[in-house]
C-alpha cells in the first residue's frame, strides 16, 4: 500500500462515510482554516486495487522558502486500535512527507484515552495507546490533553431526568423568565455575529458548512417581557395565598408551632421577596424592550448523527440570567425528534475539583494527548519545535 493525493471529492466521500468522520476532517473545515494562511491538502492510503484504507486532511504551512509543517485537525481517519494499519500508514505517510520537505506533522487524534462519568470517575482506560504510537517514533506532547462533556441520548423524557436537579432548576428558572429558544434563520445571522468575537470566522462557518453531511445552526434565546411579568404575578399570586394559610396557622393558638411549620413560612416569605424582585425585574425589561430582547445565542455543527456546540455567547447585560443551558436542551430535544444521539457539549474545564458542564449527566471523554510524526529529526530539535505550543 502507499500515499497518494486525493481530490476534494475523493476525500470528501472517503470522511463522510468514516466511522470517524467529524466536522474538522472535513473540506469545508480546510477551506475554513484557509483564512488563517494554511494550504490543505488530502492524502489517502491505497492498495493495489485503488481501495482507500485511511485518509487524512493536513492543514499545511510554510517555515521558510523550503520547509514546511502540517496540522491534522481531530486526527487521521482510521482505525487506530488497528496497529498494523496504524504502522503502515505511518511508515508511509513519513516517506511521503518527506518529499515534500516537511519538519514534522502534528496530530491531535480523537481517541478517548479515558472516560469518566460526570463525577469524574473513570469507567474506561485507553492510555496504552499512547506507547503504540511512541513505538513509532512519534513524539509525545505533554499537557496537551482535551477533556469534553459528551452526552448520548435517544429519549427526550429519560434524558431530560437523568439530568441533575441544579440544571433542571435553572431551564425552569429560564422559562419563568418567559424566554424562549428558536432557531435562526436567514434574516436572524446578523443577531447572533452580534453576540459573538471574530464575527467573520462565524460567517464564513455558516457560508461553509451548509450541506447535510456538515451543517451550521444557531440558535437564540429571547425574553419575551409580557410572558416574564405574567409569569411572576401568577407565582405571586399564588404564593400569597399559601403564605396566608401559614399565617393563619402560626396565629392559631390550638395549632403546634413545629420547626417544619416556621420554616415553610419563611420559606414562604423569601419566595414572595424573590417573586417580586423578579416582577420588578421584568417590568423594567418591559419598559427598556417592549417587544424583547435577544440574550445568547449557541451555534453547533451537524455532523451524521452527530452534533458538536461550536460557540455559546451572551450578552452582558442579561449575564446573570444563565439562558444557555435552555438553549442546549432545546437543541438536544429538538435533534432527538430528527434522529440524533450523540452530543458534544464542548470542552469543560477541569481544576482544583471545579468541573464545568457536569450538571448535564454526561460522559467527560478525555482525548489523547497531540502527537508529532517528526520528519526531519535534526531541524525539529534544532528549531525546537516539540516546545512550541499546538496550534
Amino acid at each position: 500500500m502507499h500515499i497518494i493525493a486525493l481530490s476534494e471529492l475523493q476525500f470528501k466521500n472517503y470522511s463522510t462515510l468514516h466511522s470517524k468522520r467529524n466536522y474538522k476532517q472535513s473540506v469545508e473545515y480546510a477551506k475554513l482554516k484557509m483564512e488563517n494562511g494554511y494550504t490543505p491538502i488530502y492524502l489517502g492510503l491505497i492498495d493495489e486495487m485503488n481501495n482507500v484504507h485511511a485518509a487524512t486532511l493536513i492543514l499545511e504551512k510554510k517555515i521558510n522558502n523550503k520547509h514546511r509543517y502540517g496540522y491534522v485537525p481531530n486526527g487521521y481517519l482510521l482505525n487506530y486500535y488497528n496497529l498494523d494499519l496504524l504502522k503502515c500508514f505511518t511508515v508511509e505517510l513519513k516517506a511521503y512527507l518527506k518529499k515534500l520537505n516537511y519538519i514534522y506533522l502534528r496530530i491531535n487524534p480523537l481517541i478517548n484515552y479515558q472516560v469518566y462519568d460526570s463525577d469524574f470517575i473513570l469507567k474506561e482506560n485507553n492510555s496504552g495507546i499512547i506507547k503504540e504510537f511512541e513505538k513509532l517514533e512519534y513524539d509525545f506532547i505533554p499537557n496537551t490533553a482535551k477533556y469534553k462533556m459528551v452526552l448520548k441520548a435517544t429519549d427526550i423524557k429519560s434524558t431530560y431526568q437523568n439530568f441533575k436537579r441544579s440544571l433542571r432548576r435553572n431551564i425552569n428558572n429560564c422559562l419563568k423568565k418567559g424566554i424562549t429558544v428558536y432557531q435562526g434563520t436567514e434574516k436572524d445571522k446578523q443577531d447572533f455575529l452580534n453576540l459573538v468575537e471574530n464575527k467573520e470566522r462565524y460567517q464564513k462557518m455558516m457560508e461553509l458548512f451548509s450541506n447535510k453531511n456538515n451543517q451550521f445552526e444557531f440558535y437564540l434565546a429571547k425574553i419575551m417581557p409580557e410572558t416574564y411579568i405574567n409569569n411572576y404575578r401568577y407565582l405571586i399570586k399564588k404564593e400569597q395565598l399559601n403564605n396566608e394559610r401559614l399565617n393563619q396557622k402560626l396565629k392559631n393558638p390550638s395549632v403546634k408551632k413545629t420547626k417544619n411549620l416556621l420554616e415553610r413560612k419563611m420559606t414562604s416569605d423569601h419566595l414572595l421577596t424573590t417573586y417580586n424582585n423578579e416582577l420588578i425585574a421584568g417590568t423594567a425589561i418591559l419598559k427598556k424592550y417592549p417587544q424583547g430582547v435577544i440574550i445568547s445565542g449557541v451555534g453547533i455543527i451537524k455532523n451524521d448523527r452527530e452534533v458538536t456546540f461550536i460557540k455559546e455567547s451572551y450578552t452582558n447585560e442579561f449575564k446573570s440570567i444563565r439562558s444557555i443551558p435552555m438553549i442546549k436542551w432545546e437543541i438536544i430535544k429538538k435533534l432527538i425528534m430528527e434522529g440524533y444521539s450523540r452530543f458534544d457539549l464542548g470542552t469543560i474545564f477541569v481544576a482544583k475539583n471545579q468541573i464545568t458542564k457536569t450538571g448535564y449527566n454526561g460522559n467527560i471523554v478525555e482525548y489523547t494527548n497531540s502527537f508529532d510524526l517528526v520528519i526531519n529529526d535534526l531541524l525539529y530539535k534544532f528549531n525546537g519545535f516539540s516546545k512550541k505550543k499546538p496550534k
